[in-house]
């Protein structure tokens, strides 16, 4: 099948999914809830519903978070399976964009908190012994974030873009490792990836040095952008990279909804989509 068809059959898919999205009336729905009960109600009425299948009130907020860590590589999974088999090695790594933080604090040496050993992923790798932690991490799909992994330091980077200094050094290097992965074809949209890449990382930025209590302006900013590179790139990889970045804020939003009133049921000031 030619790329063209391929690319079509994909955008296809990324349109129903697009057009199911919530509208401003359904957030401002569920995030009037004055409890969790009440919210993941308002979000099963919506096609929200899909983020939170059986998360209750009664469930721990570790659990919840593993819920939602597991949601996010689900969805990833799914968009890879639909995309053109070139680019599925690409795809499919952003399924750890939300492990990120909990590798840089393996990487780092700190102590291992409880929930990470019951963590699917990070058990496999949250060893007290410092040796013993990087020789686990060699062993998963994880490596690249390895420091001086030669998989994450590609010789010919299809993008421009240089990674962003101050962002943490495992954030550095999934980067560099997604770069390597996109195909010899990604030179056709280098242009609009990099485009992508570079919006990202200053919204990264803008959200570390900004002053607001919160940071629903800016990913509000970044979604309206999000959704026009999406219209705009429609039948191209970057309509499938910008609709998983939706996702990715649409699941980050449901996730504060849910954790913020499971740990601060007593505080609407904490309700926010921080």
């Amino acid at each position: 099948m030619a790329e063209d068809a391929r690319l079509a059959y994909l955008q296809a898919r990324l349109q129903a999914r697009h057009g199911d999205r919530p509208s401003a009336d359904d957030w401002r729905v569920a995030e009037a809830s004055a409890d969790l009960s009440h919210f993941l109600e308002a979000v099963r009425r919506t096609a929200l519903k899909r983020w939170i299948g059986d998360v209750n009130p009664d469930m721990a907020p570790d659990a919840i978070e593993r819920y939602f860590r597991a949601a996010w590589r689900g969805a990833v999974d799914e968009v890879a399976d639909w995309s053109p088999e070139d680019w599925r090695d690409a795809v499919a790594w952003l399924c750890w964009l939300p492990d990120l933080p909990a590798v840089e604090h393996l990487l780092r040496g700190l102590k291992i908190p409880p929930w990470m050993r019951e963590d699917p992923v990070l058990k496999e790798v949250a060893f007290e012994d410092p040796q013993r932690r990087l020789e686990a991490f060699s062993e998963q799909p994880l490596a690249p974030l390895l420091e001086g992994n030669p998989e994450g330091d590609p010789e010919d980077a299809t993008l421009d873009t240089p990674p962003d200094p101050d962002a943490p050094r495992v954030a550095a290097r999934w980067v560099a490792e997604w770069r390597r992965r996109l195909p010899r074809g990604a030179r056709a949209h280098r242009d609009e990836l990099a485009a992508l890449l570079e919006q990202v990382q200053a919204h990264l930025e803008a959200m570390r040095t900004s002053a607001e209590p919160d940071g629903r302006a800016l990913r509000n900013t970044l979604s309206a952008s999000l959704a026009r590179r999406f219209r705009k790139g429609a039948g191209t990889v970057t309509a499938l990279f910008s609709h998983l970045l939706l996702d990715g804020l649409e699941l980050e939003r449901v996730r504060a909804g849910v954790m913020a009133r499971r740990l601060l049921p007593e505080r609407p000031e904490g309700r926010t989509w921080a």
